[in-house]
């Protein structure tokens, strides 16, 4: 009977690496016993790399084994023999089986402990978030402050059951694949492709038929001005259910189905809608500033609304600048009391780093310089308010900016609402139209009542009427403002125009500019009808009254809001045979009088 066979040297390794694992593997576990928060490196390898260890050392051992008895059956020293016969009425043998039963039901107990001790790690955040750490730290970041952060990242991403779970596992491979070997796309694509429909994730706790009714939304704003003045915007969104017109019941309850053509990944341009009533019939709409042909938009590929075509970012949010500092100016981490506090921290979030360090030190600069610059007051008086505030826009920062990934706050539109991005306007815009005339609205109050701007107050307080005695928006819409859509001034990662000159790309120090723009402009964001200058400029002298200049209109010569005429290119319009007259770095009106 073969007798010994372990008492090789392979046998002895693997017993030994065997060995080594499992006292690794019991440290680990005791190791992450000792932490608050899980770890994912201490999980990765106390249920992963060191039970790797004591997989291959048995298997060596097992081969050490069977390497031994084909070299004693070759040399002839043993006969094959037949399997061990197991008789318990042999003390030897019970002894022996005894004491292999207990060490196979340790292992078992053991194996099993770290098999589901795996897969629960597996299904972790940490695990999900943390290790993979430079192409997942955007979302996870994000995800950590999200309404959501409390729901495990399987729990939308995979859901129950068998299925999804082996087909998450499987994509799991070659998601291992390109983070080891550096593959993977930066930034992250979205939307992810065949992910579980929400009805099977997001529908286990949210589902569009319960009424919900109008849900007060209250965001704390503060203005871009020297005492960034502190308000409050209330609106009540109409959110609804079964039964009541509503946002839900117009998108998911009432329809049978929506289906729409994106022009781009993101989703951010809709040109088409078909919407399939209950009753089976159907009705198309298609955006009147769509140019091709309307056959392309029908064999084009279709998109399915669901919860995520609205709800497209619900766990990982990125804050815009202006968001940012009005959430850290309202939580005090950033104080109100310095001056113009929001418009420079803003403007400074909105430049363009090459790396971290650079944007931590250009931030800190930034807001250093211009207090000790135009407020040295502020700067020695209130020191600890100024740290602290630029230790929260760089917090900001951090929060939104991840450059190995290319992500910023405008990296992924945000569907909800649209203030930042196009969200409810990329259909809802009065563009869509349907054939029997019918048009998708972008009446603001189908979705939610007119927002109210007033002072800031504790939540919940609200306001009928605005107390600060401006309209809902600080700035009347009038004109062509009022067909812009909100993001078109509010995009997301830029800071708001404050005045028409910055809109518009106008020089202030120009003349006349600090009048206003009504001083020109007789109707208020209308370009005409136009004063006339005559009416302020009748005393008009020397050449302007001679020969064809006293004929041509004011704006002839002096371009709208530069006015002054500096160099010969405008002479040279109508004197184009004045072209090497004199210097061409001398102006025409040096040597041509036009005043007395």
């Amino acid at each position: 009977m073969a007798k010994d066979l372990h008492r090789n040297g392979l046998s002895y390794f693997g017993i030994l690496v065997a060995a080594i694992g499992f006292i690794l593997i019991i440290f680990t576990l005791l190791l992450s016993y000792s932490f608050h928060e899980p770890s994912p490196y201490i999980g990765i390898f106390a249920f992963l790399v060191f039970p790797g260890f004591v997989a291959f050392g048995l298997f060596m051992f097992l081969c050490g084994m069977w390497r031994e008895k084909k070299k004693r059956l070759r040399s002839g020293k043993e006969e094959p023999q037949p399997f061990p016969l197991i008789d318990l009425n042999n003390s030897t043998t019970r002894k022996k089986f005894s004491m292999v039963l207990i060490i196979g039901t340790i292992g078992v107990i053991l194996g099993a402990y770290l098999i589901y001790n795996t897969f629960a790690w597996t299904e972790s955040v940490p695990f999900c978030g943390a290790l993979c750490h430079t192409p997942m730290e955007p979302e996870y970041v994000a995800y950590q402050s999200s309404p959501h952060a409390r729901v495990k990242c399987v729990e939308c991403h995979v859901g129950t059951g068998v299925s999804w779970f082996v087909k998450s596992k499987l994509s799991g491979l070659y998601q291992v694949y390109a983070v080891a070997t550096g593959s993977y796309p930066r930034p992250i694509p979205t939307p992810i492709n065949n992910l579980r429909p929400s009805r099977e994730t997001c529908e286990k706790c949210h589902w569009p038929e319960k009424y919900l009714g109008t849900k007060l939304r209250q965001r704390p704003y503060f203005r871009y001005d020297e005492e960034n003045t502190a308000e409050q915007i209330s609106l009540g969104v109409k959110i609804g259910g079964q039964l009541f017109r509503s946002i839900h019941f117009a998108h998911v309850v009432d329809p049978q189905e929506i289906n729409f053509v994106a022009l781009d990944k993101a989703g951010t341009q809709v040109p088409w809608v078909e919407v399939t009533r209950q009753d089976g019939s159907t009705e198309e709409y298609t955006s009147l500033d769509f140019q091709g042909a309307v056959e392309e938009l029908s064999a084009a590929p279709k998109s399915k609304m669901d919860c995520l075509g609205c709800h497209n970012r619900p766990a990982h949010v990125f804050w815009t600048p202006t968001l940012g500092v009005d959430v850290l100016m309202t939580a005090k981490r950033i104080s109100p009391d310095l001056p113009w506090i929001k418009k420079v921290a803003v403007d400074a979030l909105v430049e363009e780093y090459p790396d971290r360090d650079s944007a931590h030190k250009g931030l800190r600069q930034t807001l250093t310089n211009f207090y000790e610059k135009e407020y040295p007051r502020v700067y020695l008086e209130l020191k600890q308010e100024l740290e602290s505030a630029i230790q929260a826009v760089i917090f900001i920062y951090d929060r939104n900016v991840f450059h190995e990934m290319k992500v910023n706050w405008t990296t992924y539109a945000d569907n909800i609402g649209h203030k930042n991005w196009p969200g409810c306007f990329r259909c809802h815009d009065d563009r869509h139209v349907a054939k029997s005339g019918k048009v998708l609205s972008r009446d603001c109050r189908i979705c939610h009542t007119m927002p109210v701007r007033g002072l800031l107050q504790p939540m919940g307080m609200v306001e009928t009427e605005s107390s600060s005695g401006l309209p809902w928006h600080p700035m009347e819409l009038l004109g062509k403002h009022a067909t812009l859509l909100c993001s078109d001034c509010h995009s997301a990662g830029f800071r708001p125009p404050t005045d028409c000159a910055e809109c518009h790309g106008l020089d202030r120090n120009a003349p006349m500019m600090s009048g206003g723009c009504n001083y020109c402009h007789k109707n208020s964001q209308e370009i005409k009808p136009l004063e006339d200058c005559a009416d302020c400029h009748s005393d008009r002298e020397g050449l302007h009254m001679v020969d064809e200049h006293s004929e041509a209109s004011c704006i002839d010569c002096h371009k709208p809001h530069i006015w002054l005429v500096k160099d010969r290119s405008t002479c040279l319009q109508c004197h184009d045979d004045k072209q090497d007259h004199k210097s061409k770095a001398v102006g025409c009106t040096q040597c041509h009088g036009f005043m007395r």
